[in-house]
């Protein structure tokens, strides 16, 4: 490990580490100067004898000097490619630097801080840094000479490292542990992690979402803005300056108590009642409750099943049986998760006739999490269970079977498991079924016999996706160019996504027996398209177009119509969000949404009509696809069945859905999911 340390008689530092963004390497040779007469870029020039290129020019009898009187004022050279940092040595003369910051980055664009004083005092200072980047900018903000005629003056500027891939990754964060809890903070400590060149940053998520990063030689921090009465699950991943990352932590649980004792409940809603109704609609509408804190939302009820929720006082309840009496009630809750009495009773009978989304029926239950689902040339569908990794038949009656067990699947204690699923589209003369899992050692695609009823030989085609707790990706779809595409997380790594050597933060084309097609975009590369965070839904079009919906962080998730070769900005754009979204390089996506109404998990096209499932935000979006867009996105069945999964076409023009409810774990048979049908009228 390379301890970040500032030493030089005299003269104190205080180190920092932050984000690195890079996708390189390491250290096999010893150190040597990188710097020298490379080319360089400079905020200002006092003029042509204090040019930008006499910091690097090996002598201290020239000097790069900024425009006097101006803060801040910077300086960087480029390297020429992605180094190893080891050691940074800054010779000022009087006109230095009292406050600066050392910075690294891959692109010029994105800077990460990995050294700043505040008690700069000029001659010589020789820092022991770590990181990996091409570009090092010295960053100075105060002058130690602050009169209107001084500039910053760099004698000399040179940057020591090394060359050469890093691939190992740190050890994963031990013994993560909660403290100090409060209604909207708490303290995440761990035991440090260890790696061959040394860890630069710890990341924090919260169920997958990044919330917070911290320096690698950080080991606690306090995480505020919380929500009081909320379950969290935290966990850490390190990172070392090449960008590779570690396995994540255990998840500690943390539940945030209420901001205050608060044990009333609000009012009954009043006066509910409908204000319209279709064939498989009513909608519904109530006067407000009130409260001793304040109302939070509202949940819509019938037959004692919540098949609604609100934040207002209206909400309009879906998937219902044409010319059908249905009785509703309603309750609103509070902050601290007290619930009133319910409203006054509504019956209501929908007309004859039929929506665009029509009855949603239950075929069946599962005490797992169906993650994939295909269909099979007699009616019936096959789906698989993420955590027990069984595959199952059911029939349209809602009759189930076992088929078989997928062998080699590993668990994260998170999202990982037995993911995609997909039929061959010569089935009827292969018997193929392609299969996204994760191991023991990373994620892979394979295929599996599946004839007379049951699974048989298997064979591994694609091995080496990383693994990790989260953002494992998985869904498989054939194209009609009979090529098969994978979602491919980034495996809680974003510099993964931009850099085409791996197979993480991508959408993947593989021939059916697992070879590179010869025709996509990257000569000997499986990568469609790239730049991407976590993919969990594949839709082709009927004029062979892929759409992709994708899950984002905590700023917006994306819906996204795939080019070939295309890059889709992540890390440095979230949906439309980020300084690196001015990117022209970038691919803009076709629609975002706020993480807490989408989290896509499926995406389904019948007559070139989008649907999207969402975990989060508990809902399926209609969209109808114009041109390379969509119509304004409708949302069906809001808070009626919790998370929702898959979707997929039925072999009738319906739509299979799959909840993914007690999803967050790796425990099999600890679930409580149902398999629907949605009927399309």
């Amino acid at each position: 490990m390379v301890p970040l340390s500032r030493w030089r008689a005299g003269a104190a530092g205080v180190a920092a580490v932050a984000m690195v963004f890079a996708v390189a390497p390491a250290v096999s040779a010893a150190p040597v100067l990188l710097s020298q007469n490379k080319p360089v870029t400079v905020s200002t020039t006092g003029g042509d004898n204090y040019a930008g290129r006499n910091a690097v020019d090996g002598s201290t009898s020239t000097r790069w000097a900024s425009q006097k009187n101006i803060d801040p004022a910077w300086i960087y050279v480029d390297l020429g490619a992605v180094a190893a940092v080891s050691q940074v040595k800054l010779t000022w003369d009087q006109s230095c630097a009292k406050s600066y910051r050392v910075e690294l980055s891959t692109n010029a664009t994105n800077w990460s801080s990995i050294y700043e004083t505040t008690t700069g005092d000029g001659s010589v200072d020789d820092l022991a840094v770590g990181g990996n980047a091409r570009y090092v900018r010295v960053y100075g903000t105060v002058r130690c000479r602050t009169g209107s005629a001084y500039g910053y003056s760099l004698q000399e500027f040179q940057v020591y490292g090394t060359t050469g891939p890093d691939t190992e990754s740190p050890t994963t964060p031990g013994n993560v542990r909660a403290s100090d809890i409060k209604s909207t903070s708490a303290t995440l400590s761990w035991d440090a992690s260890t790696d061959n060149v040394g860890v630069t940053a710890y990341d924090i998520f919260n169920t997958g979402q990044l919330v917070k990063t911290v320096s690698g030689t950080t080991l606690s921090t306090t995480l505020t803005g919380l929500t009081p009465n909320t379950n969290y699950g935290f966990y850490v991943n390190a990172r070392d300056g090449a960008g590779n990352v570690s396995q994540a932590s255990d998840t500690v649980p943390v539940k945030t108590p209420p901001q205050v004792i608060d044990n009333d409940p609000p009012t009954a809603p009043g006066n509910l009642r409908s204000t319209g109704t279709t064939a498989n609609s009513v909608a519904l509408t109530w006067n407000a409750s009130t409260d001793n804190i304040g109302v939070t939302g509202y949940q819509v009820f019938s037959g004692g099943t919540q098949v609604g929720s609100a934040t207002g006082t209206t909400a309009t309840i879906s998937g219902l049986k044409a010319n059908t009496a249905y009785t509703f009630t309603a309750k609103a809750t509070d902050d601290a998760g007290n619930v009133s009495p319910a409203s006054n009773a509504v019956t209501v009978t929908t007309k004859s006739g039929g929506d665009a989304i029509g009855e949603v029926k239950q075929i069946t239950t599962s005490t797992d999490v169906p993650w994939g689902l295909v269909n099979l040339p007699d009616g019936s569908a096959l789906y698989n269970e993420r955590d027990t990794h069984k595959i199952t038949r059911v029939t349209q009656s809602g009759t189930k079977t076992t088929v078989g067990t997928i062998s080699n699947v590993s668990g994260t204690d998170g999202e990982g498991g037995l993911l995609g699923l997909e039929i061959s589209p010569d089935f009827a003369t292969d018997h193929w079924l392609y299969v996204y899992h994760t191991s023991p050692n990373d994620n892979r695609i394979i295929r599996v016999k599946y004839e007379n009823g049951s699974l048989g030989a298997s064979q591994v085609l694609l091995t080496g996706i990383v693994r990790n707790k989260f953002h494992n990706g998985g869904r498989l779809r054939f194209g009609p160019d009979g090529k098969l595409y994978a979602g491919v997380g980034d495996g809680q790594s974003g510099d993964r996504a931009q850099d085409l050597n791996s197979l993480n933060g991508k959408i993947l084309r593989l021939n059916p027996d697992g070879s590179v097609p010869s025709d996509n975009p990257f000569a000997g590369k499986y990568v469609w398209s790239y730049g991407h965070r976590n993919i969990e839904g594949l839709a082709f079009d009927s004029q062979g177009r892929l759409w992709e919906a994708e899950l984002g962080n905590s700023v917006m998730d994306e819906l996204n119509l795939i080019k070939k070769g295309g890059n889709y900005g992540w890390p440095s754009c979230e949906g439309t969000s980020g300084s690196g979204c001015s990117n022209s390089g970038y691919t803009k996506p076709v629609r975002t949404w706020g993480v807490s109404s989408a989290s896509p998990g499926g995406l389904a096209i019948v007559n070139d009509t989008l649907f999207m499932s969402c975990l989060r935000g508990e809902r399926l979006y209609r969209m109808k696809i114009n041109g390379n867009g969509t119509d304004s996105p409708v949302a069906y069945f809001q808070g009626t069945y919790g998370r929702l999964r898959t979707v997929e076409p039925t072999s009738t023009g319906g739509l299979w859905l799959t909840t993914s409810n007690g999803d967050k774990d790796s425990t099999g048979n600890n679930s409580n999911t149902k398999i629907m049908q949605v009927a399309l009228n």
